[in-house]
């Protein structure tokens, strides 16, 4: 037999809990121990379960598509801008970058390579002498 009031076991026929004291006459005590509670054990167990399911739903979904801002057709009206007139002085002119050529495929015959190299040496002679002028060195 059981104590009605803390679940000891007891003697069978005994007056009083030798757990807690607790008069055993008049309460019917339950002949068998008090259930486990197994059936709050598998409730909680899938609760945890379906969490887990949810969970990763979640993560593994698609975000939702964002919409853009819907945007007006009719263009702003803006005053346009008006920029105070530079002088010469303010601002010196930048050197005009220098000029690449384009890519020539290779000459086969030895002649128009050298006449190529030639060529080559007079460009940057004609432009050192021309960056030199500039500069006002002689």
């Amino acid at each position: 037999m059981f104590c009605a009031q803390c679940g000891k076991q007891i003697p069978d026929g005994a007056k009083f809990c030798p757990a807690c004291g607790t008069s055993q006459e008049g309460a019917a005590a339950p002949s068998e121990k008090p259930k486990s509670g197994a059936g709050l054990k598998f409730a909680v167990a899938g609760l945890v379960i379906a969490a887990a399911a949810v969970g990763g739903y979640a993560m593994l979904a698609p975000a939702p598509v964002e919409k853009p801002p819907a945007t007006s057709l009719k263009p702003k009206a803006t005053a346009p801008e008006q920029k105070a007139p530079e002088t010469a002085a303010e601002k010196p002119p930048e050197p005009a970058p220098p000029a690449v050529a384009e890519p020539q495929p290779p000459a086969k015959d030895p002649a128009d390579v050298s006449a190529a190299h030639k060529a080559l040496d007079q460009r940057i002679a004609d432009e050192e002498a021309a960056a030199k002028q500039a500069t006002g060195k002689k």
